[in-house]
This record gives structure tokens, sequence and C-alpha cells, in this order.
């Protein structure tokens, strides 16, 4: 007891007498209510506690930065694999979109004399060619990938000596001689869903640096467009096939086939016929004003009508880009010409029944993953009167 009634008389420990409970007092003391020896103490605590957060901060931009590497370096080597760029190049429309819009162009640049293009990921070196063929007398072409030795073949073999001139290297790091502009940057960058890959930084780094005022960036707008679905084709084949699995019910494994088949988005390709509803625009912009903060986070509000009989399996994404005053679009819409990014489809866990028909209300937002720097998280946030408010999500990776 007397050790205890020494301690509560310190002066270390003693404080203005408190209000009860019951008492109103607006009045906050803070440290100013301590004895000085306890305002001390917290004081080095705050200092510590301050270089600590400095500490943790300063590793996770290390960790950050690690990890972004990381990522870099699996992209970069996926593009090293020939199998990926032959089915790109038998893509009839990407190419022929890209051929026509530069053949558009080509008569100016020949007026010009003095065309420079730049090719941000230049691969095989198909658009590279392309440029110096229709008018381009310059033509960098940048490669970050360990293909840059076999494109620099490739430009030799089929344009004039000296005209494209191949950067090995990230389309960040790119140098060019000092006061060097471009008239032109082209880009094959467009992924899955638009925006799976995250290559249009690097595209923005390179007119942010190079495009001359007033350049022509192709493609010049793109958009990125949803649309509800019903997909009996797949929920038959993805889902009701454990029903009856060669006369034996499996029925018990459907829980697990949801959860795996509507865990990720599907690339595929799906039939135009069944959209329940009209498109939406989730977003557009312009190629020649876009920043890269505009790209972290989108959000698009919807309203939908999901027709008497029908539900909503869930949403499949696509994208169009113009070419400026090219007069063509390149779209992997449902209802055009297979590409081979196909469309993106969200399957939902479970379908939105339409019932005898209903209005839909929600939200459709795009983040920038925050663990794999090349991916999105979408998630779709649905409310209809009656019903509880739902939300999907799914990891784009």
């Amino acid at each position: 007891c007397f050790k205890l009634e020494r301690l509560l008389n310190n002066k270390f420990w003693q404080r203005p007498s408190f209000t009860t409970m019951d008492e109103e007092d607006d009045t906050d003391l803070g440290l100013a209510g301590l004895s000085p020896e306890f305002q001390a103490m917290v004081g080095g605590m705050a200092g510590h506690t301050a270089q600590f957060a400095k500490l943790l901060e300063k590793r996770a931009k290390k960790t950050t930065a690690a990890e972004k590497a990381k990522d870099d370096q699996k992209y970069l080597e996926s593009y090293e694999e020939l199998e990926i760029h032959e089915d790109m190049l038998k893509d009839l429309p990407r190419v022929e979109a890209y051929r026509r819009a530069l053949e558009f162009y080509s008569s100016d640049w020949m007026k010009c004399g003095n065309i420079t293009a730049v090719d941000v990921g230049s691969g095989t070196g198909l658009l590279a060619v392309f440029c110096a063929k229709y008018g381009c007398q310059k033509v960098v072409a940048v490669e970050a990938s360990r293909l840059a030795d076999a494109l620099r073949e490739v430009a030799e073999a089929n344009a004039p000596a000296g005209t494209i001139d191949v950067h090995h290297c990230r389309a960040e790091e790119l140098q060019l001689p000092d006061g060097v502009q471009v008239d032109v940057v082209v880009s094959e960058w467009m992924g899955y869903c638009l925006f799976f890959e995250n290559m249009l930084p690097s595209v923005l780094s390179v007119r942010d640096r190079f495009l001359k005022p007033g350049g022509l960036m192709l493609p010049s707008r793109c958009r990125l467009l949803m649309a509800p679905l019903q997909d009996d084709s797949w929920r038959e084949s993805k889902l009701k096939f454990w029903q009856n699995v060669y006369g034996v019910d499996m029925s018990a494994l459907v829980p697990l086939a949801t959860a795996t088949a509507c865990s990720k988005p599907q690339h595929r390709l799906v039939d135009a016929s069944g959209l329940v509803g009209e498109a939406v625009e989730v977003v557009c912009f312009d190629l020649a004003k876009v920043k890269e903060a505009d790209l972290r986070n989108i959000e698009k509000s919807i309203k939908l009508q999901v027709p008497a009989g029908q539900r909503v399996d869930g949403f499949v994404a696509w994208f169009e880009c113009e070419f400026g005053s090219a007069e063509h679009i390149l779209s992997t819409a449902p209802s055009q010409a297979p590409t081979h990014w196909r469309q993106t489809a969200f399957y939902f866990q479970q379908p939105l029944e339409g019932g005898g028909g209903i209005e839909v209300e929600g939200l459709i937002s795009l983040t920038s993953h925050e663990v794999y720097s090349r991916g999105y998280r979408v998630s779709f946030e649905l409310h209809a009167p009656g019903r509880k408010r739902r939300i999907e999500s799914f990891e784009l990776r």
C-alpha cells in the first residue's frame, strides 16, 4: 500500500482532476495537462515512431519497386516467346487496322519528306517496317525484350539502310539526341479488356518526352465498353456439366466448379446474341491528352433493364480504337470479326434473374492492382429494387 501511495503521489503521474462521465468538458488538455517528465517521454516516443514510420515507408517503396521490376521482367520474358507474336501477326483485323491507318497518312508523309516515327514495343518489327514503307524517313523501334536482336535483322531486310533505328531498352529509358522530336508515336499497347498488361504508361512516357506539339498518336482514341450477358453455352459446359457426368451425379462439385470458373475473367469469344442490354461506355480517352493518373481508378455508373424471363450471367468487355482521320476503327466487339484479344467475360457466382423484368443500377470500377503492377481489380456493384445489393469482384492479372 505504501509503495502504491508513493506512486500515486509522484508528480510524474499527476494531472488536474478529471470530470466524471456525466459532466461535460469541452477542453482537450493534450500533453499540456501532463507532467514535464511524461511530456518528454511521449515526445521521445513520437520521434521514434516517426523515424520508424519513415523506415517502413522506405522499405515499402523498395518492396514496391522490386515487385514492379519482377513483374516487368516476367512481362518482357513472355514476349520473347515467338508464339504470342505469331498470334498477333495472324490477327488480320489488328494488322489491317494499323496498315490502313499508316497507308492513309502515307501521301502526306511522303510530300513532307521528313517524318520521324517511334514504334513503342516494336516486337517483330511489322509496324516499324510499315512506317518505313508508308513514308516515314526515320523510324525509332523500341523493344525491351531480347527479341530486339532479331528485330534489327528484320529491319535490315525490309527497309533502306539507316531508316529503322532499333533501341533495345524500355520505353521509359529511351534516349534520343538532344532536341530531337518525332511526328508520330505508334504502338499496339492494348491488352485484354484494353488495360491488362498496363503498357500504356510506357507509351505516354515516349509521348510526353518526344512527340512534337500537335503530333500524331496511333491509335488516337480508345474506349472500353461492357454489356450484360446471358451465356447459356458457357454455363452449360462449365457448371451444368457436373450434374450428370456419364450418368454419374456429381452435383456436389457444382459449388466448387462455380467458385473456380467465376473466380477470374474469361478471355473468350462471346456470341453477340447473348447480350441482354445496351453496351455501356466505361471509359473513352484521347491518347494525345490522357495522363497516367487517369488510368489508375476508373468508375462508371450504370442503369440497365433485365427483360422478363432473362438473366444476367455477368458482363462482357471489349474495346474500340480510332486512328485519327483515317476513319477506320479497330473493334473487338462480339459482333465483329474475331481478334486475338477475343472478349473478356466476367461471370457472376450467382446469376441475376430478371423475373418479370427488373431495373438494375450499379457501378463498374477498374482499379490498378496494388500488388501486380500490370493488372487491375474489376468490380461490379449492383442493386435492384427488393433485392440485396451485391458486389462481384475480379482480378485482371
